[in-house]
């Protein structure tokens, strides 16, 4: 098969992911009762309009993908021909991709800060609305219970400097970006740094 990664190479983007569920924890653990995000809740889901992976997310993805058996591969591929919402991978109310979803996903519901955001004049702090309905407002949560989705990216940027760079010898560039239709249609399977570009805007 084309575009083979060692698992290895995907150990500081799971040291990312590790970092958030850590947070997710510590979130849960202070605000018990208040986070609705569990099985069965698929409305993110439902609604996101598209989903655009970078290159380390995409492969990543590709990795379970490739774990399911060849009639579950077949029945996504034939899913993913149709436009989102929903995405592709809920099956029955469920991610079938959950182990190895994209950092959107991950933090989606959760709450989150754009400084960025804020310095336009743009809603900043974001979270999903069945979050801590048993709160006074966006102003009880602790500060350590926010996550700057910035630092994240940025964060998220760097592992796939170091990524594409390492597998391909190539500069990274944020318009190597992928739909998840095209990572469950095989379009990793070719793909090179030089191959094209992704308005993601």
């Amino acid at each position: 098969m084309a575009n083979e990664i060692p698992p290895g190479a995907f150990a500081e983007y799971e040291a990312l992911i590790e970092k958030i569920d850590g947070f997710q924890a510590r979130v849960r653990e202070r605000y018990p009762g208040q986070i609705e995000c569990r099985a069965g809740c698929s409305e993110c889901c439902r609604k996101i309009p598209r989903l655009i992976l970078s290159p380390v997310e995409a492969f990543y993805l590709r990795e379970q993908l490739r774990q399911l058996p060849p009639e579950e591969q077949t029945r996504l591929r034939e899913a993913s021909r149709t436009a989102m919402p929903p995405c592709p991978i809920l099956t029955d109310d469920a991610c079938l991709l959950h182990r190895n979803r994209p950092m959107l996903c991950r933090t989606y519901g959760y709450p989150t800060l754009s400084p960025q955001l804020l310095k336009i004049g743009q809603p900043g702090l974001n979270y999903c609305y069945k979050n801590f309905t048993g709160l006074g407002g966006p102003n009880t949560l602790d500060q350590d219970s926010i996550m700057n989705v910035d630092r994240v990216t940025e964060e998220l940027w760097e592992v796939n400097r170091r990524f594409v760079a390492e597998r391909w010898g190539a500069i990274f560039d944020r318009r190597m970006a992928f739909t998840v239709q095209e990572v469950l249609q095989g379009a990793l399977e070719d793909w090179s740094p030089g191959k094209g570009r992704r308005d993601t805007g």
